[in-house]
């Protein structure tokens, strides 16, 4: 089956960094659909990296957090936030 190993990286690391900016800055909305335009809005900022084995996922995660990979994907959430904070689609 193939995946793109950035969607499981911001499914990962969406809930720490909802709940660490929300507390940051009340009035974050965090509702199923804001979080959906959030990591939509992520996904669309960052590259694809797609895997077809287990092997695979594991040499792009190695891959992703040597070269800051992960600096990435929370930088692209932290931007979807601040979009969706600004214009809620609810």
């Amino acid at each position: 089956m193939i995946k793109n190993y950035i969607e499981l990286a911001v499914e990962e690391m969406l809930d720490d960094v909802l709940e660490s900016y929300a507390k940051k800055n009340p009035g974050t909305c965090i509702c199923p659909r804001c979080r959906l335009d959030v990591m939509a809005l992520a996904l669309n900022a960052l590259p694809t990296r797609y895997v077809v084995t287990d092997e695979g996922g594991i040499y792009t995660k190695v891959a992703m957090e040597q070269v800051g990979g992960r600096a990435q994907v929370i930088a692209a959430i932290l931007n979807g936030l601040q979009i969706v904070k600004t214009n809620p689609r609810h």
